[in-house]
């Protein structure tokens, strides 16, 4: 039923101008530990515009929808961390990374070098024909439609002759299903929660220096504790509350125990390598 679904959904897509605006909804399924089956999903927009591309956390609207209806300004973060802007046909993206209270622009030149294979499948109507490539230290298989005349895809992935349907990891550590498409009359500002973090201008940075960033936090992520002069509080779903000094060393030992365990970032040659204790 899903499938018939999108495709009702997709038939009625590319019966319009260009100038509107396509949006593609997948839901990417992710483990943040690789070495573990559990598995966690989101899902993500992809917006193709007249002239950009721009893909990000669907929980964005949700938030912006309700900020808007109950005039209060509600901020979140990105999930997926995989917020991205790009010219149509470009492989130059721009990446934006929020980070705690800090916003950066990471630009990057990604280049897909794609192998079509002949093998085919079927998803309710439309033929989809399968392409492989190597990404971000990782081997990826894509499934896409020439009859989608689109060469985007969720991400970066970009550069095939038809819109992407379905792309996964053959190490099942990120998959991405299409599951919904809708025309907008419109574009869609998201200059509150994309180009800019509600506010927070982007920071133009390097990797390696967002990397040594994430590393200053990993050696002390509550530095801010330890200089606050009024009330604190951290709270782990533990039942407890902490919001004492003297919690502090504790709390540090849980933090980077956690980043270590959910260091499994889609482009593994650009992952940051935390100590192994």
């Amino acid at each position: 039923m899903k499938n018939i679904i999108i495709i009702c959904l997709l038939a009625t897509s590319f019966n319009f101008a260009f100038s509107q605006t396509h949006r593609f909804v997948y839901e990417l399924t992710f483990k943040r530990d690789s070495t573990k089956s559990k598995l966690d999903s989101t899902k993500l927009v992809l917006d193709i515009g007249e002239n950009e591309v721009k893909f990000y956390d669907m929980e964005f609207l949700v938030v912006d929808s309700i900020s808007k209806n109950k005039n209060e300004k509600w901020i979140i973060n990105s999930e997926s961390q995989q917020l991205i802007k790009r010219k149509k046909g470009s492989n130059i993206h721009q990446n934006y990374r929020d980070n705690l209270f800090d916003y950066f622009l990471i630009e990057s030149k990604d280049d897909m070098k794609w192998k079509i294979s002949p093998e085919t499948k079927k998803v309710a109507e439309y033929q989809l024909q399968k392409a492989e490539t190597n990404f971000g230290g990782r081997s990826w298989i894509a499934w896409f439609c020439k009859d989608i005349p689109m060469n985007e895809g969720p991400y970066k992935f970009q550069g095939l002759p038809g819109l992407i349907f379905e792309i996964a990891d053959t190490r099942n550590d990120y998959s991405y299903k299409l599951i919904n498409s809708k025309k907008l009359e419109k574009n869609v500002d998201t200059t509150e929660f994309l180009e800019t973090h509600y506010g927070n201008k982007p920071i133009k940075i390097t990797n390696k220096k967002l990397n040594e960033v994430k590393f200053n936090y990993y050696n002390n992520p509550y530095s801010w504790a330890m200089t606050a002069t009024g009330t604190w509080s951290v709270d782990f779903g533990d039942g407890k509350i902490y919001n004492k000094k003297e919690d502090i060393p504790y709390l540090t030992k849980r933090t980077q125990e956690e980043l270590r365990r959910n260091n499994n970032p889609i482009e593994l040659d650009i992952a940051i390598k935390y100590p192994l204790k």
